[in-house]
């Protein structure tokens, strides 16, 4: 799933997706709707933009913006940085924190599933760990993004 393309999506599928919403990003419409920093007062979750820089081998080195609104909505935005085409579609959903464990749920693209992780917070970094998906693979693609916190961007 996490290989830029989800279940069952075909690369040509894929590109002509991942460039309507480059168009949409270019134009300010994901970037508009990134929610201000804070803390939820009765979880103490933060909310705002996290981010991590990754490489990967179908992406290519990327920056992955996580944002977690207010109103429990969240995306992931994945930012290249050296030049080359945007492979992966932004990815959105919703999110719901019970003590120390974050379920996402993702709502676009279909079939994307549902990842229940572990949260802490140690100054500004968020971490997560993995803890489950109904996604087989999952597991796999997280384990390397649970290794480095997200930061807050500079």
């Amino acid at each position: 799933m996490r290989d830029g393309l989800g279940p069952g999506r075909s690369r040509g599928m894929t590109l002509a997706l991942v460039s309507a919403i480059a168009s949409l990003v270019l134009s300010g419409c994901v970037a508009a709707s990134a929610p201000p920093s804070g803390r939820d007062a009765a979880t103490g979750f933060p909310f705002g933009v996290y981010s991590k820089e990754m490489t990967d081998p179908d992406l290519g080195r990327v920056r992955l913006d996580w944002i977690f609104g207010p109103d429990g909505r969240w995306a992931e935005v994945p930012i290249p940085l050296d030049g080359q085409p945007q492979r992966s579609p932004v990815v959105r959903g919703t999110y719901r924190v019970e003590g120390d464990l974050v379920t996402i749920a993702t709502a676009w693209p279909p079939g994307w599933g549902t990842s229940e992780h572990r949260w802490w917070v140690d100054g500004d970094d968020l971490w997560t760990a993995f803890r489950a998906s109904d996604v087989p693979g999952d597991a796999a693609w997280f384990a390397g993004l649970d290794s480095r916190p997200w930061r807050p961007p500079s």
